[in-house]
């Protein structure tokens, strides 16, 4: 079964209305986590719109991967928490049959956006132990979101109106 998610994970409590005006989703994750579903496509937007220039570091085991870089993304983290230095990772999969890959990116304290080894290291930095037996990636519940969902597709068209064609 394929498992092809981009998402922005926070730790601890997060502004509702600050959720709905970056037009997203909360998705509860086990151990006081909540993912949000991002693409590309998404930040490239929001990045464009709001004039915020700036990308961070691609990860370099994401190379096969479409990752997000645009700093937008520490923006959208620090108002959703409400803390102008959040802790956050952003983490990308895309496997299917067994082949693909996973990368990540973590940002602590509001430093900067950096690359880690995997999703299970970006986990462990906002505080999650893996349960015995078990990694972080499954003692999250993250197993259990194997896509990433339909809403976002419109910020394609959305990026195509505003000239912004991510790469």
């Amino acid at each position: 079964m394929p498992h092809a998610i981009t998402a922005l994970i926070l730790a601890g409590p997060c502004q509702a209305d600050a959720v709905d005006r970056w037009d997203l989703v909360p998705v509860p994750l086990r151990g006081d986590l909540t993912l949000f579903h991002l693409t590309h496509s998404y930040t490239a937007y929001w990045q464009a719109k709001l004039g915020i220039g700036g990308y961070f570091e691609r990860p370099a085991n994401a190379s096969e991967l479409l990752f997000p870089t645009e700093k937008i993304i520490g923006v959208v983290a620090a108002e959703i928490t409400a803390r102008p230095a959040p802790t956050f990772a952003v983490v990308v999969t895309e496997y299917f049959a067994g082949a693909g890959g996973q990368a990540a990116v973590v940002s602590v304290d509001g430093g900067p956006i950096s690359p880690v080894d995997n999703i299970n290291s970006a986990l462990r930095v906002l505080g999650v132990v893996a349960a015995q037996g078990s990694d972080e990636f499954d003692t999250v519940g993250l197993s259990g979101h194997r896509s990433t969902p339909d809403y976002l597709d419109r910020y394609v068209d959305l990026c195509e109106d505003l000239g912004v064609f991510p790469a």
